[in-house]
This record gives C-alpha cells, structure tokens and sequence, in this order.
C-alpha cells in the first residue's frame, strides 16, 4: 500500500497474499476486495463505515425492479411495509411518497447508489440524522422524514425483521411548531372576495370552513352523509325541530385505534351551498370530468384556487386549524373540540382553548396597564 488511509489495514495471509480490511471502532473487521485506492475501493469502504453492503455497479444491471424486491435491501422492506402494515389507504399513499423519497437518496453513497438497493439493517441514528438533513430547509418534510422511518422501523421489529428503531432517539427540527398555517380572519375575506358563491371553489372552501374536515373527508363527503333528526328546542314544553346534520366516519386520525364518527349540525352557510350544489353525484364536489376528486387531485385544485386569491402560503388544512380557533375562542371546551374535529388525544383541544384564553386574560387585563377598569377608560 502507498497511501495509509483511516481505519485501513491490512495483514498478510500463510501464502504471502495481501488482505485489507476495515477496522471499526466497534465491532469486526470488514474485508475490502476491490483495488486499494481505487474508486471501486473508496465506494466499498465508503459502505464498509456505514455498515451496509457493498454492491458493484454491473452487479446492477438488472435495473432497479430487481434490486427493490431483492431480500435485505432498504427496498424491501418498505415495500413489505406499505403492503402488509395496516393503515388507510391516504396514509399508504403519503407514506409511499416519502419513503420513495427516501429510498432514492444518494446521499448514504459516494457513487451515487440509492438507498432502496442498500441493506436496511446496517442504517444507524447518523444515518438517519443524515436523511433527516437532506431536507434542513423544508423542517416540516424533514421531520417527516424522521416520523415515516421510525413507523417503518417499529413495524419492522414487530415483524421481527430488526431489533432496533435508529431513528428513536433523531430529533426533530424546530421552528414549524404549530405546522400548517392558520388562516387568519383577513386571509378568509380574502378566499371569499376572490371566489364568490356559486362558484366550486367557494362551495370546497364552504365544505372545508363550516365542517372542520380534512381534505381525504371532505373529497368524499356528499348527500349520503346527510340526515335529519327532531332535537328538543324548550325543555319545558318538550317542543322539538327538525335539524339537519352530517354524519362521516373520518378517514383517518393519528392515534385512533378504531374510526371516528364525525356528527354535527349543517351550518346555515352550508347548508345554503350544499342546496344548489349537484346532487346528481354521491360527492358534493366533482372534477371538471364529471368525477369525484381523489384526495390528491382535490388537493392541487385547492392549491390553485388559493393562488389565485393570493394566498399561496396557505392550505386546506390551516381552514381546519381556523375553525378550531375561532370554535374555541368562540367558548367551545376541550372536549367538544374533540367531537368536532374528531381527535382522540384532549392535548389537542387544549392547546386551542388555552390559546383562546390567554387571548382573552390578555384583552380583558390590558386596561390593568393604564389603571383603568376597561380599555380607553379614564384613570379616575
């Protein structure tokens, strides 16, 4: 050898061959076949440090169908995953999009090998750390990141394919606590001055602001949802009125172990659009093909008729975070946030009427500044 590299060594064998190995700092000593200090060499100790399997370029020549579905690859196991894990169909598909993401990261590999074709069972906490980073400047598809790898991995040990989740212990970026943006009052005018009533997208944007839903519900909800019912309007007389509602079993809700039942009042400004929406069709909302819109195909609608109201920094979602805003500040307790938005953990609800509170201790003790009894009031 004429260049000593880092953690190399070597030995000589009884027949006078020359061996290199890979010395980690724990652990056994990896053998390296290819020519020292060649490029081959530098990617198969590249791979040797990060403890994942090293692979030859022609011996990938069958192209990446084989090597996704080849046993022990990263590939394998998340394709094992999204077909054999139980979840919602919404869920599979943004766990698809991400973990495909994933796989086709280079970043693990001087010679450019996707992750997909490399051996799942040799990542560690830094490896993870390191795709986590990939996306430094977008912290809320990097903590997805982070979330999607250690579902994948906990599935994983359940099925008895690892013994451990590297990605536990990875933390996630701060600086998009709160997630998706809530929409402001203003930012609400605005949506509805762009896109007046009649048009399908104020009748999305009604669906979404008068039900809380989220977009994977509101893509199927249509008249089979709704019904009407007598509710008792005078105690004392016991007289009652006929009320419509909706009823939907949500799509979908981290942490639920079964569905959540959605069932609430049809608000009077729903209840006027839904009135002269089609009801030629199971879903109130239909695609410019006569179709309902899948989740997706509904999801870049709404990104467009945003960006036509300017207002590109919002989304569907920031509606649903909206409306729990303006419920709980509107005096609406933890627990009937719960049965609006049909979330199972009451941590939820409370960071919403917490915030509703402290909005107004503050608007209701700032007199205390000047001394005052009430705003603009006088000291006397």
């Amino acid at each position: 050898m004429t260049r000593k590299i880092k953690g190399v060594v070597k030995d000589t064998d009884r027949h006078g061959n020359v061996r290199v190995y890979f010395r980690p700092t724990e652990g056994p000593k990896v053998r390296l076949h290819e020519p020292y200090d060649s490029a081959e060499f530098h990617e198969e100790l590249a791979c040797a440090r990060l403890g994942l399997p090293y692979k030859k370029a022609s011996d990938q020549a069958d192209g990446p169908e084989i090597s996704k579905i080849r046993r022990g690859s990263f590939g394998w196991l998340t394709e094992n995953y999204l077909s054999r894990a139980p979840m919602a169909d919404s869920t599979r598909a943004q766990k698809r999009r991400v973990l495909t993401a994933i796989g086709d990261e280079t970043c693990l590999s001087k010679s450019g090998t996707p992750l997909r074709h490399m051996n799942y069972n040799g990542l560690t906490r830094k490896h993870i750390a390191l795709l986590r980073d990939q996306k430094r400047d977008k912290v809320e598809a990097a903590n997805h990141r982070v979330k999607a790898l250690s579902a994948l991995f906990v599935w994983a040990i359940d099925e008895e394919f690892m013994t451990e989740n590297p990605a536990s212990s990875v933390k996630k970026f701060k600086g998009n606590a709160g997630g998706h943006h809530t929409w402001t009052d203003m930012e609400l005018e605005q949506f509805e001055d762009r896109h007046p009533k009649g048009t399908k997208a104020r009748l999305a944007y009604t669906i979404f602001r008068y039900t809380g839903l989220r977009i994977s519900d509101v893509a199927r909800f249509g008249k089979q949802h709704l019904y009407w019912r007598n509710i008792t309007v005078d105690d004392e007389t016991g007289d009652t009125e006929k009320v419509q509602f909706f009823r939907i079993k949500t799509f979908k809700e981290t942490g639920a172990k079964e569905p959540v039942w959605i069932d609430m009042p049809v608000l009077p400004p729903l209840a006027e659009a839904l009135a002269e929406a089609d009801s030629d069709h199971l879903t109130f909302l239909i695609s410019d093909h006569g179709k309902p819109f899948s989740v997706k195909g509904l999801g870049n609608r709404m990104r467009k008729w945003y960006d036509e109201a300017g207002l590109k920094h919002c989304s569907s979602h920031g509606i649903r975070k909206a409306d729990a805003v303006i419920a709980a500040e509107s005096g609406a307790t933890a627990n009937q946030l719960l049965s609006m938005f049909g979330w199972v953990n009451i941590k939820q609800a409370q960071r919403y009427t917490r915030a509703a509170n402290r909005r107004k201790l503050a608007e209701t003790g700032v007199h205390s500044l000047l001394g005052t009894k009430k705003v603009g009031q006088s000291k006397s």
